[in-house]
């Protein structure tokens, strides 16, 4: 039964502060609270000098377990919003140069073949990019022909009404779809394969830093490094850094696990030239210190389900009994109906459920995992996961005693 916990959490490609994400904690808190009958409380926010680091504490309690677990964000929204600052045309050009690439190379076909519904997410900004061009290009044209325009004339009068039906719609609905955020993701994305992110590398180094010394804590049970969405790869990254510092790090002390969640690793190590990115992967994979699981929802379009981001081929079912440990996680047994009805037609909050609470009891949730006191290594294998240990009245149970068959989930 775990007593202390250090949990690290590395986001995706979102521009959210500390301050955002220890307000989105402290409100789902309450949601577990109630979902599975348990006590918890969180400290006030605290952050590192440097900004990059940012902490708060919960203290949970079940009629016969307490826990104390520090929740941790590694923090790069810093990076991604100087990415969003620069000129227009340089990120449009820079979004054309990557996507050219991920198509040329073959690496969309890649996933296709891997997740149909992911391919449909990669093509979705520049399909919208184009869209809209086209649209300024027809409202241009109408001006053009019902002033009776040419020459000169037409072009001085197209040209600016075009951009500015073009930059209009970016803005809306642009801006509601999210289109330059995932533009920029993308430009992320393909830079990050070729080596040429230094801002990032730079701080992931920090983060394998913060690891180390946090490994060395003999009072914790276990340390939990999660990565989501894009996060995930960079939690990976991290773990490689930190072993190429101290190759015993998860020899010691507690125990280290990592958790990759709404994950798009195989959106890196797909693409052709990407080989140092695919060493990682393997390298993680191959540590026996570290474990490493990773839950995926056919719901979440932002990553990839039932597809295995080591060996990069689609498996048919749950896998227990290999590295990274695959499970499935069905998010509409995770919520009530209403909250699910709320969710399912939008997909970014679909992608964000992963590392959010429950409010209907089911085998994974994050809250419960980060604040219960199951092992990370007993519940990610245990064949109804964190229902398989704690009781309708919050209380922590022995797995092996069998379990209501009306308790069951739906799979």
């Amino acid at each position: 039964m775990v007593r202390r916990r250090h949990v690290y959490h590395v986001a995706g490609y979102d521009p959210m502060d500390a301050g955002a994400l220890y307000r989105r904690f402290v409100r789902q808190l309450d949601v577990f609270r109630r979902t599975w009958s348990i006590d918890a409380s969180v400290s006030a926010l605290e952050q590192a000098g440097d900004k990059c680091r940012a902490w708060w504490t919960v203290r949970s309690r079940g009629p016969n377990w307490q826990v104390e677990a520090v929740h941790e964000a590694l923090l790069w929204d810093d990076i991604v919003r100087a990415d969003f600052k620069r000129p227009l045309a340089v990120r449009l050009l820079k979004a054309a140069f990557a996507y050219c690439d991920l198509i040329v190379t073959g690496t969309m076909f890649r996933y296709i073949h891997a997740n149909q519904r992911y391919a449909i997410f990669f093509l979705f900004p520049i399909f919208s990019v184009v869209l809209f061009a086209v649209a300024g290009w027809i409202v241009a044209r109408l001006a053009i022909g019902f002033l009776g325009l040419d020459g000169v004339a037409a072009a001085a009068l197209g040209v600016p009404v075009g951009l500015a039906v073009f930059l209009l719609l970016l803005r809306w609905p642009g801006r509601r779809w999210r289109v330059e955020q995932l533009l920029d993701d993308w430009i992320c994305a393909h830079a990050y394969i070729h080596g040429e992110r230094p801002d990032i590398d730079a701080r992931l180094e920090l983060f394998a830093e913060a690891l180390l010394a946090r490994t060395r804590d003999t009072a914790l049970d276990e340390i939990v490094i999660v990565g989501h969405s894009l996060g995930a790869m960079l939690v990976l990254d991290i773990i490689v850094r930190a072993l190429a510092r101290d190759a015993d790090f998860g020899r010691r002390g507690p125990a280290v696990c990592v958790l990759t969640i709404g994950a798009t690793i195989p959106k890196f190590a797909l693409h052709p030239r990407a080989n140092p990115i695919r060493r990682r992967i393997a390298e993680v994979a191959a540590e026996p210190s570290i474990a490493w699981t990773e839950y995926q929802s056919r719901a979440d379009t932002i990553s990839f389900y039932k597809f295995d981001p080591v060996s990069l081929r689609r498996i048919a079912d749950d896998r227990l009994d290999s590295k990274p440990v695959i499970r499935r996680v069905q998010i509409h047994d995770m919520l009530l109906p209403e909250t699910f009805a709320r969710c399912r037609t939008h997909v970014l909050r679909l992608h964000y459920r992963s590392v959010m609470a429950n409010d209907r009891r089911a085998p994974y949730d994050y809250f419960l995992m980060v604040c219960g006191p199951v092992a990370f290594s007993d519940w990610t294998i245990s064949p109804l996961g964190l229902l398989d240990f704690v009781a309708a009245d919050g209380a922590c149970r022995d797995s092996s005693q069998p379990r209501p068959v009306a308790a069951q989930p739906s799979v």
